[in-house]
């Protein structure tokens, strides 16, 4: 089924009177899906909280600005809540991203390296019915402990999905698709990466 696999800000945390631009990762059975219709909003990040900064957005994406000024607001944080609604063949879909308004430097991971059984697969690789296959990424900076993971395949079974490394079981039955990747650090950034898998 269709499936909102990330929503990436960048940067992940926004200077105040600077922006981001936000994107949203939709995927299904094929693969990563290109510019499914989206409408972006702010929300309320805490009730009765109105939002600090403004957002503009289409298909394509969207654009966040934070305040020039951040308010005073005691104890609650300088966070804002963007949603991302997605037309899919199975109906809307929605998701919220924290975007935070910090004086403060900050970047995406990125992905470094990602093998099966070892190996180097960014270009795909070929896997064999009956198969068991060792899943890896490298990231630059090295996950922390907040850090999170989530792979997903149609091709085959992956028990436990949201750890860094993991193993794919390929099916008697499996056919060719795609192996996709997204790792959060914690802090607001995020990284994926998808490649095909060829089942011969």
């Amino acid at each position: 089924r269709p499936t909102i696999i990330a929503v990436v800000s960048e940067p992940p945390v926004v200077r105040p009177g600077q922006t981001a631009e936000l994107s949203v990762v939709v995927a299904d059975a094929t693969g990563v899906l290109t510019a499914p219709p989206a409408t972006w909003a702010l929300v309320e990040a805490f009730p009765g909280v109105a939002p600090l900064g403004t957002i503009d957005g289409d298909a394509t994406g969207a654009t966040y600005t934070a305040p020039a000024t951040v308010p005073d607001r005691g104890d609650i944080p300088p966070l804002d809540a963007a949603t991302v609604t997605v037309e899919t063949t199975d109906g809307p879909l929605t998701a919220v991203k924290g975007v935070g308004v910090v004086e403060l430097a900050a970047a995406n991971p990125a992905i470094t390296a990602l093998t099966i059984d070892g190996a180097d697969a960014t270009a795909g690789v070929t896997v064999t019915r009956g198969g068991t296959y060792a899943l890896a990424i490298t990231t630059d900076p090295a996950p922390g402990e907040d850090a999170r993971f989530a792979w997903y395949s149609p091709v085959g079974d992956i028990a436990k999905y949201q750890s860094n490394p993991c193993e794919l079981v390929v099916p008697m039955d499996a056919t060719s698709g795609p192996l996709i990747i997204v790792m959060r650090d914690g802090v607001g950034g995020v990284a994926w990466r998808q490649v095909a898998l060829t089942v011969p």
